[in-house]
Order: C-alpha cells, then structure tokens, then sequence
C-alpha cells in the first residue's frame, strides 16, 4: 500500500465510526468551515497545487464528514494520481451521502469506463441525466462514453 492510501485510510477510519445520523448532527459553523475549506481546496486543485489540494479537502471532511462535495474532489485528486482504488471509495463515500453528486458520478463512471465497464458509467449518465440534466458532468460522461462506443471506434 502507497503512504497516501495509508494516510487516507488514516483519515477515514474515524469518519466510517461516525453513523449518518451522526455526521448530520454536524453544526452550521463545521458545515460552513467545510464549505470553505472545500472551496479552496477545488481551487488548488484547478490550479495545480494537489499537496495542498488534498490537505484542504481532507481538512473540510474532518470539519464536516457528510461533504459530499469535497469527498468527490479528494476522489477527482487521486484519480489525476493514477490511484484509481482510492478515488473510487472517495467517490462511494460521496454517494453513499449524496447518491447525486454529480463529480462523483463523473469521477466514478470515469473509473468504470477505465475497467471496461460501460454498463455502470451508462447507470450513472442515466443518474446525471434525471439529477442535473445541464450539467458540464452529464455532457462530459455522454461523450466520454460515446467515444468508448463501439460504433465509433471501427
């Protein structure tokens, strides 16, 4: 195992003890810290800084474990590492509280569609279409899958 996945699990293992019910109970000043530091954390990411991405994001899902948000963004980060295991239990983590967030059905169809899955990518467009039909995430999938289709690659 990579020290980042260890720090990851590191990271989690309290998070998982939480129940749901629990991590709602989070108070409007963590929520609101969690928002920002996940702000940020997407903003370092866009520009490059992924230590300091992945610091920001962790540090918004301990002040709030139920940001769905930020858990998709730390999956988006290890997945630009070529992590793929990782990222893909970020994005579960992710839906698992939000079933809708949309960079993490990206993210996670993104993932199928690299293991040779296109019947989960296709369950999660069907997911993005109902959930946020104009969304970047939803005309991003439908292209990517339709370049994976067969039809288009003779």
């Amino acid at each position: 195992m990579t020290a980042a996945f260890l720090r990851s699990l590191c990271i989690l293992a309290p998070l998982l003890a939480v129940s749901m019910p629990a991590a709602a109970q989070v108070n409007a000043a963590s929520q609101q810290a969690s928002r920002v530091l996940a702000d940020k954390g997407i903003t370092a990411l866009a520009d490059g800084d992924g230590p300091r991405a992945r610091r920001l994001l962790e540090e918004a899902i301990v002040a709030d474990p139920a940001n769905a948000r930020a858990l998709a963004q730390l999956g988006r980060y290890y997945q630009s590492h070529n992590q793929r295991d990782v990222a893909r239990k970020y994005y579960q983590f992710a839906l698992a509280v939000e079933p809708t967030e949309p960079d993490a059905l990206l993210g996670a169809a993104k993932i199928d569609l690299a293991d040779g899955k296109a019947d989960g990518a296709k369950d999660k467009l069907r997911i993005l279409r109902l959930s946020c039909p104009t969304c970047t995430q939803t005309a991003d999938l439908a292209a990517a899958l339709n370049s994976t289709s067969p039809a288009n690659n003779p």
